[in-house]
């Protein structure tokens, strides 16, 4: 059983930091043979069956995870029955022990009606609903909300968990119901003490306790249309209609292809046409592909017209007007570097200049006019070492891992004109803490001095935050000065002003675990560590965070108060006024690869 897994590649570097014994079970996946269009929306994907180890946590002694995996079980049928509507509330009560001393819920007041167009949170702020039968109390909840009977989504998660001498257990689990009426989407969100009895067979319970916030929005649903938009396009249903086990089956692993890999997309009008195009990395000996979005909301494939179809394995991609002549450019991180292509207006591109990274795989750029001279830098994030570096083929181990230091170095290039970019990463100051494994960036004035401050995320530790001051050596990492060095597995950065003062906030896309929670929470995990390592691997799993700018150089963590950490197995995230109201509100883009378990993140 795994602590924290990253990728399959993960669970073989690090099972000595987080992999229990246990004994291995065979249970079946889907693989990705044979495709199947259906409808409009997602593609159905039949595969043949595939025998995996699955792994039984009460091998390795952690009891916490037999009880977890029971609670679970109890509490999926649970949300299966509220999604079906069929007989949850006599199933709830048959998980009720004959002793069950009640339930208490504090949940906010909800005004009947609302502004059109909007999303409000509201807090809880009312008396607890007190009920001796579990199964009232959440019907009265449901009710109050118009979700009885509408539920579309139901999760529990565990992330705390702890036994007690008189043969008790006692949860903590994040909770989640969703659904729509009259045309308002209606969300649920709490965290709930569960108090279970271990006298009997099967678990019952106790007593439940929690509190509830409730998010209401009409703004009005996203529709997929990957499948309407691109469905008729054989380069995109023949390769991205594929699942991972299709091409990790088919492509030599050494050109790049992986599980744990970061390929991105990048959006930008490359053609002037006045609608906005699309960019696809991907790992090598797939070709990137150009999608050109028509009149119709189409898009036609020109990744071989114009030039960019590269096999090379590719993270990140950035289109922007490199050269002040109206256009969009491309700079594409491959295996071996950079590459700069001149867009000439209409979507083609020709190779300008490239720049070799001898010792690191770039992941991301980001790009500013960081000397204020008039045409735009890049800022190139180098996550991993280059396979062949310290003897690995597609995955540095980063040591330690609750705050590795062994990642590639980024690089900060200076646009000198006439397509003459130079690597000023020492000169300018940014060669500082630059050896973590970094996933994104972000350039923002943050302190408002006229020129832009830098922000890394890292994954397995600490985060660096540069401030430009303008000086000879120009940048400097203040992180911990400014209280943002946010240790954990960072996978992104968004800035923007979530309150409205006037100063720009931060975000960081983290990694969300229930069984981080529960497990590094024990006295046997990680025995022998000392106090601030653990509480490392802590924050590790606690999820995204949000920073308020106080405006004298310093941030506060508003991440739980606000509620914004549980951003699940989050990736992208971004900062932006979805509903027009005014006001920032939060995205993330998160997930793994795809089981039979939905619940499993």
């Amino acid at each position: 059983m795994l602590f924290i897994f990253r990728s399959l590649v993960t669970v073989l570097l690090f099972s000595s930091a987080f992999l229990i014994s246990c004994n291995k079970k065979e249970r079946k996946i889907s693989g990705t043979e044979g495709l199947e269009i259906k409808g409009d929306n997602a593609p159905v994907v039949p595969g043949t069956e595939t025998e995996v180890p699955a792994y039984d946590p009460g091998d390795g002694g952690w009891k916490i995870e037999e009880w977890n995996n029971e609670v679970i079980s109890s509490l999926k049928k649970l949300s299966k029955k509220l999604i079906n509507n069929e007989d949850w509330e006599i199933f709830t009560d048959s998980l009720c022990s004959s002793e069950f001393e009640g339930a208490s819920f504090t949940c906010p007041k909800v005004p009947k009606s609302f502004d059109r167009g909007k999303v409000l949170l509201f807090s809880p702020e009312n008396e607890p609903k007190t009920k001796s039968v579990l199964s009232e109390l959440i019907s009265e909840l449901l009710d109050e909300h118009s979700l009885r009977g509408r539920v579309e989504r139901s999760s529990f998660k565990i992330v705390g968990i702890e036994g007690s001498a008189n043969k008790e257990v006692d949860c903590e689990a994040i909770v989640h119901f969703a659904g729509r009426h009259d045309e308002v989407f209606r969300e649920l969100k709490g965290r709930l003490n569960l108090k279970w009895d271990l006298e009997s067979d099967e678990m019952k319970l106790l007593r439940v306790d929690g509190s509830f916030r409730v998010v209401y929005s009409s703004i009005g649903q996203f529709v997929d249309v990957t499948h309407s938009s691109l469905g008729d396009v054989p380069e995109f249903t023949e390769q991205f209609y594929r699942g991972q086990d299709h091409w990790t089956g088919r492509l030599e692993m050494l050109t790049g292809i992986d599980v744990g890999g970061w390929q991105g997309v990048a959006v930008a009008d490359i053609n002037n046409d006045g609608k906005d195009d699309m960019y696809v990395a991907q790992p090598g000996g797939l070709p990137n592909r150009l999608y050109i979005r028509k009149g119709d909301g189409t898009f036609e494939d020109r990744s071989v017209a114009s030039g960019t179809n590269f096999l090379d394995s590719c993270h990140g991609n950035l289109f922007v007007d490199l050269d002040n002549d109206g256009d969009q450019d491309l700079i594409s991180g491959v295996l071996d570097g950079i590459v700069i292509m001149d867009n000439d207006g209409e979507g083609n591109f020709t190779k300008r200049a490239s720049m070799i990274l001898p010792a690191a795989v770039p992941y991301s750029i980001s790009a500013a006019d960081y000397d204020v001279d008039g045409d735009l830098d890049f800022y190139v994030c180098c996550y991993n070492k280059r396979p062949g570096v310290n003897r690995h083929h597609l995955f540095a181990r980063p040591v330690p891992y609750h705050d590795a230091n062994n990642g590639g170095r980024n690089a900060l290039f200076r646009n000198d004109g006439n397509w003459a970019f130079r690597n000023v990463t020492k000169k300018e100051g940014l060669d500082e803490n630059n050896r973590r494994f970094s996933y994104a960036s972000s350039w923002e004035d943050y302190d408002n001095d006229g020129d832009l401050d830098l922000y890394v995320a890292n994954d397995f530790g600490r985060n660096n935050f540069y401030t430009n001051d303008g000086s000879r050596i120009r940048f400097k990492d203040v992180a911990e000065e400014a209280g943002v060095v946010d240790i954990g597995p960072g996978m992104s950065v968004s800035w923007g002003d979530y309150d409205n003062d006037g100063k720009t906030d931060l975000y960081v896309g983290n990694m969300f675990s229930s069984a981080g929670h529960r497990i590094s929470s024990q006295d046997r995990f990680h025995e022998g560590a000392d106090k601030i390592t653990k509480d490392y691997y802590r924050r590790h799993a606690r999820g995204n965070s949000l920073y308020k700018n106080m405006g004298n150089g310093a941030f506060s963590d508003v991440s739980l108060s606000s509620g914004v950490s549980v951003g699940r197995w989050a990736w992208s995230s971004r900062l932006g006024d979805m509903d027009g109201d005014g006001y920032q509100d939060i995205y993330v883009a998160n997930g793994f690869i795809t089981q039979q378990d939905s619940g499993d993140l």
